[in-house]
């Protein structure tokens, strides 16, 4: 079988490697399909997250369907979709090989924690988690950034009448509008860096966005409103770089509290200062949390997967898909392996 390795810094290639071998508590998977992440993903390709040897098995994002069960898993049947099929580095027969996540590969496995450790486990809700049959593999793929996203916002712990700000203009950024609207938390204002944003967070329901030069693209007097009062009770810090996190700690209030949400390049880590201020911290992502809530608004249609997808190619695409990334031309790829 084939998977999409990182086979050198910035380099993206196809290689072979052997089909997994399921173990007692694993399924075997075959992939349907992966998402590329936006700011996780360039970062393994650049070697800025997780650095270490090639060739880097790539993908966190994945999906597809069971198609053989080891002889102790319980809660899995041949047939289900499953969410974050993955690869550990010993299924990578390179030297020096090994696996960040293994999603973008054709066939991967799934645990059975549930029947690993037993029924009452549940200190960490597992992310492999079995999707209903009617949401289609490329929409499924979206579950997984938005789970995240939905537990980061419950994280946040905004109470009513807290301003909240998010920094960013990306799909999680997006996402957390979103999600913020759903459970009416205003005023809700956005900081990125172009203008042109600002019609899309107008159109998700933001109160205000803010561009790079501190200027309200719409929404001036909340954000007026909000600077009177002292700043921020709440920001969620969205980008994963220095000048987000100091931002983000600019505008909070003085017993404001800020969640780091993304994760900085190692070569420009953020602040040490900055992680420091008593006001920034790091909630858990447990996106798995998150999983009945998600499902709900999705099939009571507050929650349209479709419209976070922007394209869909053959996985075989991908230099054609990580190009659209980077270069801004889509919000959300994903590559088929069906």
């Amino acid at each position: 079988m084939k998977g999409l390795f990182v086979t050198a810094k910035n380099q993206l290639g196809i290689l072979e490697l052997p089909e997994p071998t399921p173990g007692p508590y694993e399924a075997l998977i075959q992939v349907e399909a992966c998402a590329i992440c936006n700011s996780t993903d360039r970062k393994l390709i650049e070697g800025e997250f997780f650095s270490g040897s090639f060739p880097m098995l790539l993908g966190h994002e994945s999906v597809g369907r069971v198609i053989a069960l080891g002889n102790q898993v319980r809660s899995f049947q041949i047939g289900d979709r499953v969410l974050r099929t993955t690869l550990r580095d010993e299924h990578v027969p390179y030297p020096g090989g090994r696996s960040c996540w293994g999603g973008f590969v054709e066939k991967a496995i799934v645990t059975d924690v549930w029947a690993q450790k037993g029924q009452s486990y549940n200190a960490f809700p597992h992310p492999q988690q079995i999707v209903p049959p009617a949401i289609p593999p490329a929409e499924a793929t979206l579950l997984i950034t938005l789970k995240e996203t939905l537990n980061c916002l419950e994280n946040t712990q905004v109470q009513a009448g807290q301003a909240l700000a998010i920094i960013g203009s990306g799909p999680v950024a997006q996402a957390l509008v979103v999600f913020a609207k759903l459970k009416q938390i205003e005023p809700l204002i956005v900081f990125g860096r172009q203008a042109a944003w600002g019609e899309v967070f107008q159109r998700l329901g933001a109160d205000a966005y803010v561009d790079e030069n501190e200027q309200a693209v719409f929404g001036a007097a909340q954000l007026a409103a909000v600077r009177q009062r002292g700043g921020f009770e709440r920001v969620i810090e969205a980008v994963g770089a220095r000048p987000a996190l100091r931002r983000a700690l600019q505008i909070a209030s003085p017993h404001g509290r800020v969640n780091i949400y993304g994760v900085a390049p190692e070569s420009q880590p953020y602040a040490p200062a900055d992680e420091a201020d008593p006001r920034a911290f790091r909630g858990q992502v447990a996106e798995a949390e998150a999983h009945d809530q998600l499902l709900q608004w999705t099939a009571e249609g507050k929650i349209r997967l479709a419209d976070w997808v922007s394209v869909v190619l053959p996985w075989t695409e991908y230099v054609r898909g990580f190009e659209m990334v980077e270069r801004k031309r889509a919000n959300k790829v994903v590559l088929s392996f069906i």
